[in-house]
This record gives structure tokens, C-alpha cells and sequence, in this order.
């Protein structure tokens, strides 16, 4: 397949072909956590717990490899569009070397700390037996999280979401089936609990990147993956970790921030909040499709532009996928509002955990679409080559505003879950608005 000429050519339409299979990538992604989420509901309520506060410190890892990611592919997909072939072909193999080095690094550090990672992230009473066997299982796998991620870059550096999208369906279809088999032990399959979720996650990955590397080395592809052409060039690199470094971190915040939420949440309201925010958190996983499709898509085409030096077309780009992100991510949160209840019930009937979670939606969920903007201006700005923007918007968003007021609002003036949900719904406001002044008027003018 040849690459996507992203530098020319009708810019709505481009958008559109590389954001709806991102999204329905996502989707098929978010289906792994929604899956394991109702197959160990069946197992206890606190093993729904667990399973979300066990993968806040795995959302660290993902940070870790996004920021590698998206560091080579911004690098690769400027290589792209100034026409270098066989550099970006180097920067594709190299990615697997950073990916492999890191990969290492955090499954060692996870392991040796997983029981005070956990207990930092509200693993408490019940809820640390469970977390501590689904945690162990998925971080001894987590170098296949880093290369599953370096391959979704290199599609997404190409424009080629559309393969994308069925290694992400085929993968997810091997996590469906496998999760009931290994949790339960159905026809003959050791019956693992937790663990079987975890395990069956780790299938699939497998199973994604096999198939993801067999697609990009094919002889007909116009940026081949190669094994001979596996090294490292120390200038790469740097251009690499200038942008990965910040970008990690940046997604380091979010996990970080929810794990402290989720410790405030549960220091006040004990298990029944810490399992609405668990629950409430997977179904916010849908609000991040729009954001993820339109950013993903704006990284692209913002990359290839730069490299051509087409600084219109990347005006143009910014200005339509956030407009387009802030729509189709609002919609969504209206379709939480009106439907979360049904929702939620599949994976609990206790009527604290429901109230608790039904008050999130009805305060969080309409602000979606700020959420979707600020992620779009976030990615615009990697694109662009400069991570640290993010950072800091993310940074104000989690560590100046909501983190600070909810410990105030619940234990200065011991006020109701309420207050903390609308902190967080304030700080997706926040984070859209100065974001979105600080790129429009501030990098992309000058």
C-alpha cells in the first residue's frame, strides 16, 4: 500500500478517512477494558475495582510508550512528507529499539513496586487481593503494550488507519472469547479468576502485533518495517525524545491525577465511590473517541504538513478537527447522560455505586467536548514538534485545579461527591479554552 499523500487534496474529506477508522479502532480498544470490566463483575464487586485502579499504574506504562510513539511518529511522518523514503523507513525500525529499551525498564520497576504502586492507587480493604493478581499478570506482559503502540503510530504515520482498525478488531475478537474461558474455566481452560482476564488481554496483544509487523514489512508497502534496517542514530534520537520526553509525561498526568482522585474519592466515600469513579472512567473511555480520532488524525496530516512546509493547510487541519471533535464528543456525552443508567446497571445493582456514578454523568459528561478540544490542541502541538504545551495544559488542568479542589471541597468543607465531579467537569473547560488561545494565537501565528 503507498502512503497517503496528506499534503494536498480536499482537507475534510482527508480527516474524515483517517479519524473514523482511528475511532473505530479506539472503540474496538475500549471494548478490551469494557469486556474485562463485565466478565469480573460476575466475580465481585471489588474485582470491578480492581481491575481499574490495577491499570492506573498500567496507564503509566501506556504514557511511557505513547510519548516513545508518538515522538517517532511525528519524526517519521515529517521524514514523509519531505519525500526521505528510506529515513523514515530508519526512524520505523528504531522505534522497536526505543520501544524494547523502555519496555524492559518499566516491567522491571512495576514488578519490584507493585504493591505500593497499587496501594498509592486506592487499592484498599477488598479491593488489594484482586488488583494484586490482575496487576502482576499485565505488568509482567507490558513490553507488548509498547510495541503494539509503536505499530498503531507507524499505521497512523502513514494514514493507513484502515488496517488499523481490523488489527484492533481482530484482536479484540481474541479477547472476547478468551476472557469467559480463562476467568471461568469454560471447556476445559484452567479457570484463572482475575487472573484469566489479564491473560487473555496479553493473547491478544500477541496476536495484534504478529499480525501488525506481517503488514508492514509486505514487499507492496511504500514504508516497509525491516529487521536489517533496526539501529540507532543518536541525532534521531534527540529529535525523538524532544518530543517523546514531554509527551509521556504529559500522558503520565492523567493516570497520576486519576489515581490521586481516585484515593480522594475513596478516602471519603470509600468502595462505593472508588467503584462509581471506576465505572464512570470505562464509560469515558467513549468521550475519547472523537478526541482520539480527530487528534489522531490532525497528528497526521499536521506532520506531513510541516515536513512539506504547508503551514495553511495546518491552520486549516487544527481548525476543523476541533470544531469536529467538540461536536461528535458532546453528542456522546448527551447519549451517556440520557442512557448511563441502563449502562451502568449491566455491571451493578447497588444504589449507592449507581447514584454516585449517574451524578458524575450528569455533571462531567456535557463537558466531552472541551475534553475532545483540548486533546486535538495537545496533539496538534506534538505534531508541531513542541510536546511541552500539553504538558502544562494537562498539568493546570489536573494539579492546580482538580486535584487541590477536591481534597478542599471534600475534606476542608466535607462537601458531596457532587463537589469533586464538578471540579473535574470545570477543569475539562479550562484546559479547552487556553488551550485552543494558546495554539491559535500563539504557535500557529507565529
Amino acid at each position: 500500500m503507498s502512503v497517503k499523500d496528506l499534503t494536498q487534496g480536499n482537507v475534510i474529506r482527508q480527516i474524515w478517512s483517517l479519524a473514523w477508522p482511528t475511532m473505530l479502532s479506539m472503540f474496538f480498544y475500549t471494548l478490551y477494558s469494557i469486556v474485562d470490566t463485565f466478565w469480573v463483575s460476575k466475580l465481585s464487586t471489588e474485582a470491578i475495582a480492581a481491575v481499574s485502579i490495577s491499570q492506573v499504574t498500567l496507564f503509566i506504562m501506556v504514557a511511557l510508550s505513547m510519548g516513545l510513539a508518538v515522538g517517532s511518529s511525528v519524526v517519521m511522518g515529517m521524514s514523509i512528507g519531505a519525500k526521505d523514503k528510506p529515513e523514515a523507513e530508519r526512524v520505523l525500525g528504531q522505534s522497536f529499539v526505543l520501544a524494547t529499551i523502555f519496555g524492559v525498564f518499566f516491567t522491571i520497576l512495576s514488578l519490584v513496586f507493585r504493591e505500593p504502586f497499587l496501594m498509592a492507587s486506592g487499592a484498599i480493604g477488598n479491593i488489594f487481593p484482586p488488583a494484586l493478581e490482575y496487576f502482576t499478570v499485565s505488568a509482567a506482559g507490558s513490553l507488548l503494550f509498547f510495541y503494539l503502540i509503536n505499530i498503531m503510530f507507524a499505521f497512523n504515520s502513514e494514514g493507513d488507519t484502515f488496517t488499523l482498525t481490523k488489527l484492533f478488531a481482530f484482536s479484540t475478537a481474541i479477547n472476547v472469547v478468551l476472557d469467559p474461558l480463562l476467568i471461568f474455566g469454560y471447556y476445559g481452560f484452567p479457570e484463572l479468576g482475575i487472573q484469566g482476564a489479564a491473560y487473555a488481554t496479553l493473547v491478544s496483544q500477541i496476536g495484534f502485533i504478529v499480525l501488525g509487523l506481517y503488514v508492514l514489512s509486505r514487499p507492496g508497502r511504500s514504508v516497509r518495517f525491516s529487521f536489517r534496517k533496526i539501529s540507532i542514530q543518536w541525532v534521531s534520537v534527540k529529535k525523538i525524545l524532544k518530543i517523546g520526553i514531554p509527551a509521556s509525561l504529559t500522558q503520565v498526568l492523567n493516570p497520576l491525577g486519576m489515581a490521586i482522585l481516585i484515593s480522594i474519592v475513596s478516602t471519603s466515600f470509600l468502595e462505593a465511590g472508588a467503584t462509581a469513579f471506576s465505572l464512570v472512567f470505562r464509560l469515558e473511555i467513549f468521550a475519547y473517541l472523537p478526541a482520539m480520532g480527530f487528534g489522531m488524525a490532525a497528528m497526521a496530516m499536521v506532520g506531513q504538513n510541516m515536513g512539506a512546509g504547508n503551514m495553511n493547510r495546518v491552520k486549516e487541519v487544527f481548525r476543523l478537527t476541533s470544531i469536529l471533535g467538540f461536536i461528535s464528543a458532546t453528542i456522546l456525552g448527551v447519549l451517556l447522560i440520557v442512557f448511563g443508567r441502563a449502562v451502568i446497571g449491566v455491571f451493578t445493582q447497588d444504589a449507592e455505586v449507581m447514584s454516585y456514578a449517574m451524578w458524575y454523568l450528569y455533571i462531567v459528561a456535557g463537558t466531552y467536548g472541551f475534553l475532545a478540544t483540548g486533546m486535538v490542541v495537545s496533539n496538534v502541538f506534538q505534531a508541531m514538534g513542541k510536546s511541552w504545551p500539553g504538558f502544562w495544559l494537562l498539568f493546570v488542568k489536573t494539579f492546580v485545579i482538580a486535584v487541590p479542589l477536591s481534597v478542599v471541597a471534600t475534606s476542608v468543607y466535607g462537601m458531596g461527591i457532587w463537589s469533586v465531579w464538578s471540579v473535574v467537569a470545570v477543569s475539562n473547560v479550562v484546559m479547552a479554552v487556553a488551550g485552543v488561545i494558546w495554539l491559535w494565537r500563539g504557535a500557529l501565528r507565529k
